[in-house]
């Protein structure tokens, strides 16, 4: 019975702790077991639509789609991943298709009211099938295959907007190798070393 009145005044003390009570209502951050799903986005003033992924662009470039599982209050798995399709409806010419996903781990720092700020590393891979425009309108698009690999040091802020509910940015130093195969001839291998910072806005809900 003792230990079962510890176990709820630790619960309690945690849940408390991780509460942050403002004008706008209660803002919890996350505690062991909390389960985060976020999504990388760029503002789209186009006809396709409000919001657009971003896709595996610039050798290893942002993936799109990001889920959390927290361990403890300090530190969490993300998982991130990428699928896109796309057809230009063209007659005879290829559907380009890019897959990606990374695995990695995150350190939050105690931040501030509805500031939680953290850090982290994490290793990505990718394959990238489509046209790359040759730049000259004279000369058609190129057939190419592209194969990357990425690990990168990071760190990032989440602003909650609303209780539950967060954006957020990261900045981020990374290890870039990348071969591009165009059809028919032979592969190139480009390595790359460089800080950079996520041109999109990062939205994450929990569940």
């Amino acid at each position: 019975m003792k230990k079962i009145l510890l176990n709820i005044c630790i619960f309690t003390f945690i849940s408390v702790n991780a509460q942050i009570k403002t004008d706008a209502g209660t803002f919890t951050k996350p505690i062991k077991g909390t389960v985060v799903m976020e999504v990388n986005f760029a503002p789209n003033l186009t006809s396709q639509g409000i919001f657009s992924l971003p896709t595996f662009n610039n050798d290893l470039g942002v993936i799109g789609v990001k889920g959390r599982k927290f361990l403890s209050e300090t530190k969490a798995v993300r998982a991130m991943a990428n699928l896109s399709v796309s057809n230009s409806g063209v007659e005879g010419e290829d559907t380009q298709f890019t897959v990606a996903a990374g695995i990695g781990i995150e350190n939050h720092l105690k931040g501030a009211e509805r500031l939680s700020t953290y850090w982290g590393y994490e290793a990505n891979l990718g394959y990238v099938s489509g046209l790359n425009d040759s730049g000259d309108p004279l000369l058609p698009s190129l057939k190419e295959t592209k194969i990357g690999l990425g690990a990168n040091l990071f760190t990032g802020f989440d602003y909650y907007i609303v209780p539950n509910v967060y954006l957020g940015m990261e900045v981020g130093y990374g290890l870039a190798v990348t071969n591009t195969k165009p059809d028919g001839g032979d592969g190139i291998t480009k390595f790359e070393l460089a800080p950079g910072i996520t041109p999109f806005f990062r939205m994450g809900w929990f569940f």
